[in-house]
């Protein structure tokens, strides 16, 4: 397993550098009136890959839903038919009333297919109780996404959440050394991981992947 998956954040103290997003979803799922909903978690722009989109998902999964009632699919693969499993399976009753969710998490959603996007409408309109579907996207959901679909109904269904790829260089530099340091491959000033971040545009999976070569050795 390499080091952006073995460390991909656990808790919402790992997830840095994104403080305005993750206090817009904990206020929205840590609401006692939260049973059902969607995310739309986009990080549109330049340089916006590894800047959390799949770990914030998957943050949001965790405190719904144990890990076997969540599931993961890549949108240029979701197409109608597996939209009508969800929907199949959002009826059914999980056993933790701790964590009573069915979570699912696609990612590239700008990549899902027209026919699933009118099966998506209809679905997310009549979200069974305890069901959530989440969508990470490196677009806009106000942008044309689904060819000759319109956006907006499918826009107006998700509570939105937009990542920065801004200001995130002192925070995932931090994140990163004490990384480095719990593996045994840092040598290097904090500067310099400062410098390895903005070298890898923000994303932190590069980062990683980079210091897991060795990069970060005196």
């Amino acid at each position: 397993m390499m080091l952006y998956q073995r460390y991909r954040p656990a808790t919402w103290a790992d997830f840095v550098g994104q403080d305005k997003a993750v206090a817009s979803v904990r206020r929205i799922i840590e609401r006692p009136s939260f049973d059902r909903g969607a995310f739309w978690i986009e990080a549109a722009g330049a340089n916006n890959s590894g800047v959390g989109k799949t770990s914030l998902a998957w943050l949001i999964a965790r405190q719904l839903a144990d890990d076997w009632f969540v599931t993961e699919l890549d949108g240029g693969k979701c197409d109608k038919r597996a939209v009508q499993d969800m929907e199949r399976a959002a009826h059914l009753c999980t056993p933790n009333r701790d964590k009573p969710f069915r979570v699912w998490v696609v990612n590239e959603s700008h990549a899902i297919s027209a026919g699933a996007v009118d099966e998506f409408l209809t679905f997310l309109e009549n979200l069974p109780r305890h069901a959530c579907v989440i969508f990470t996207t490196t677009r806009r959901v106000d942008e044309n996404l689904f060819g000759d679909c319109d956006s907006g109904p499918f826009a107006s269904r998700c509570h939105r959440v937009t990542l920065t790829n801004q200001g995130l260089a002192q925070a995932f530099a931090q994140r990163a050394k004490s990384i480095a340091e719990t593996e045994g491959l840092d040598g290097r000033p904090m500067e310099q991981y400062v410098r390895l971040i903005q070298t890898c545009k923000n994303n932190m999976r590069a980062a990683l992947q980079r210091i897991e070569a060795g990069e970060m050795l005196a």
